[in-house]
């Protein structure tokens, strides 16, 4: 019988296996734990090395929940109503455009980039608000940089740039 088999067997049994250290601990009825036992015994190396690798929680999964078939998932996240997500794309549609009209983006980028932002999943919302917020404060900073550069350049008739102004 191989690992997978074993183990799904002491599941159907309702029996849990975990690890701890090179020990395996056995939880659920005292009866199929008796049964199982000596087929866990003679696969005991495969099945820590089989626990081991699926104890492990990749780095992006840390404080994740571990579901029944062994994926992650996160059960937590703001409750959003219906207004607030209309409320958060008109925001987002806002910082795009005025991103857009900074960085004199073409109409054709600009509208793409909005039909993206306007049809994507709910999940790329607040990612995408980040994002934007972020980009459009650096875009607003240098326009605000460029425009003080701007009024400190005098250039005009009757200016002499060795004298100064005549």
């Amino acid at each position: 019988m191989s690992v997978a088999q074993i183990l799904t067997r002491a599941q159907t049994m309702g029996v849990r296996l975990s690890l701890s250290g090179d020990k395996v601990k056995l939880r659920g009825p005292a009866n199929a734990i008796a049964a199982i036992t000596p087929e866990l015994a003679e696969h005991k190396p495969e099945i820590v090395r089989h626990l081991r690798n699926v104890a492990r929680v990749p780095e992006e999964c840390v404080g994740a929940l571990r579901s029944a078939d062994g994926g992650f998932y996160l059960p937590w996240g703001p409750y959003l109503t219906p207004d607030d997500v209309s409320r958060m794309r008109a925001e987002l549609v806002g910082m795009i455009e005025e991103l857009a009209n900074l960085e004199c983006w073409p109409e054709t980028y600009r509208d793409d980039v909005l039909s993206r932002a306007i049809r994507g999943p709910l999940a790329d919302l607040l990612p995408n608000i980040a994002y934007f917020n972020e980009r459009l404060s650096e875009a607003r900073a240098e326009a605000a940089a460029r425009a003080a550069l701007d009024r400190r350049t005098w250039r005009g008739e009757g200016f002499d740039e060795r004298r100064g102004a005549q």
